[in-house]
């Protein structure tokens, strides 16, 4: 069978998802959208002051309906081979987003993350196996901050054929970013039929969205364009000190958010998401990697499993500033838990989110390789069970020349490409490298790979261009 790990039985479970359900109804969210709060009254909730939106549980029953399950949702590529299906892919890792600084790769030096930065780290991760989103791991610096979204959007649209997942400033930023996605393949028609992107849609705790996010959710959900919905409280300061009623609460909001979607449109697209986490005491800093950052998104991610949505959850987001010891022992802490309880995983960032090392996007891909071994089934049947080659090989015999071990090898036992298992004699002949310099090495070769297949067409590049040029032109004549 294949392992499952958490921390709520269900009868828990179902609890907590009742209380959420009491939230709603008696204390509501704010969301400070007319649009949002027309759609919502109109479906039978109740609006008190301040934009307060009261959801009574059929509603929410209703939209959990009507959004597609696990099984009926494909995030798809902007080519079919990078077509992602839950069941047979995951767990797999995500590029996270919205990383500032970047550690160069020829200096090792942190500093500000640019556009070519951002180009070139797209373009390794297309070559990586085990990340099947290529989001924008940084957010350029060297850009107008207030378009930043546009650009990062056209740098990932022109850099690579998988999915990308990214912000989106309003409806208006759904909007251009449509269109620049449907130059990338070749008009509106067929980004509508496979759209191959996905954005963030991030509450505002306790219980609060903004009006741009909505109204870019709303937007969305028209387009059928999956929306990721997370909430990420910080326990003890925007949500209770005690774990469960944190995900009482982050289950309210997502929750709610998913009722606007089907609200808006049913059966629009969405994926489970939390970034539900702690703050150190001591120091006031938000911990992405902390004991009880693992246990919030085992417990997240079964919520969303009780839903039978499509479960994200951030895994590889280290609080360590380099990939150092504390980088891999927080790696292994919440990748096995997120492996375990969650689809898709969220990676290769350090600093809580703020720093991106090229060398890092390898070694989080070795893991996950190791990690998607953990999350497998064992098989136990007859082929597997081996009880004929048992006794043929008998006492004291070996195993390694029979045909049994050679046609199953491959599946059962996982090899490395970057992790060391040499003896120390060869490791030291080789040049005693550490696992940071190896993955360097390695991501310097892909980085001067030639990867033409993932790059959209020189016409399409230039439509994607001109939007953001006219974005651009649009932001100048506003200020």
């Amino acid at each position: 069978m294949k392992p499952v790990f958490g921390y709520l039985s269900q009868p828990e479970i179902e609890r907590i998802h009742q209380s959420a359900l009491e939230i709603l109804r008696d204390v509501g969210m704010q969301m400070p959208s007319e649009e949002a709060v027309k759609l919502m009254k109109e479906a039978g909730c109740e609006v008190a002051g301040e934009n307060i939106v009261k959801i009574p549980a059929p509603l929410v029953q209703y939209a959990i309906e009507k959004a597609p399950g696990r099984d009926q949702v494909t995030l798809y590529g902007r080519k079919p081979e990078y077509d992602i299906n839950f069941e047979a892919d995951a767990p797999f890792i995500a590029c996270m987003t919205e990383a500032t600084q970047v550690i160069d790769p020829h200096t090792l030096k942190k500093r500000p993350a640019t556009n070519e930065d951002l180009a070139r780290l797209t373009r390794v991760v297309n070559q990586l196996d085990q990340v099947r989103i290529n989001s924008a791991l940084v957010t350029p610096q060297d850009v107008p901050k207030e378009i930043s979204d546009w650009y990062t959007w056209a740098t990932s649209l022109k850099n690579t054929a998988k999915h990308i997942t990214g912000a989106a400033l309003g409806a208006e930023g759904v909007r251009d970013t449509a269109r620049m996605a449907a130059a990338a393949v070749g008009g509106e028609e067929a980004f509508r039929q496979r759209p191959f992107i996905s954005f963030w849609v991030l509450s505002r705790p306790p219980l609060q969205v903004d009006r741009l996010t909505i109204e870019a959710l709303i937007e969305m959900s028209r387009w059928k364009i999956p929306a990721i919905i997370s909430s990420g409280p910080i326990v003890g300061i925007t949500s209770p000190v005690t774990l469960s009623g944190t995900v009482a609460q982050a289950h309210a909001e997502v929750l709610a958010l998913l009722t606007v979607t089907q609200v808006a449109s049913p059966g629009a697209p969405v994926v489970y998401t939390s970034f539900a986490r702690s703050m150190d005491m001591r120091t006031g800093g938000v911990s992405m990697s902390s004991p009880e950052f693992g246990i919030l998104k085992a417990a997240m991610a079964q919520m969303g499993r009780f839903l039978g949505l499509p479960v994200r959850m951030p895994a590889m987001l280290r609080d360590a500033k380099i990939l150092d010891a504390q980088a891999g022992f927080e790696t292994a802490l919440t990748g096995l838990v997120c492996a375990m309880a969650a689809d898709i995983m969220d990676a290769m960032q350090f600093d809580s989110d703020i720093v991106v090392d090229f060398a890092d996007l390898v070694f989080c891909n070795e893991c996950m390789g190791a990690l998607k071994r953990m999350a497998r089934d064992m098989i136990v049947d007859d082929d597997s069970l081996a009880l004929g080659i048992i006794r043929e090989i008998g006492p004291g015999g070996n195993f390694l020349r029979h045909k049994h071990t050679f046609n199953n090898f491959r599946r059962e036992v996982w090899q490395p490409k970057i992790f060391e298992r040499r003896v120390w004699a060869s490791w030291e002949k080789d040049g005693s490298k550490d696992i940071h310099r190896v993955a360097m090495e390695k991501v310097l070769k892909l980085m001067e790979a030639e990867t033409p297949e993932h790059m959209v067409s020189t016409e399409a590049a230039g439509e994607i261009d001109a939007i953001v040029r006219q974005a651009s032109l649009d932001y100048s004549k506003s200020i």
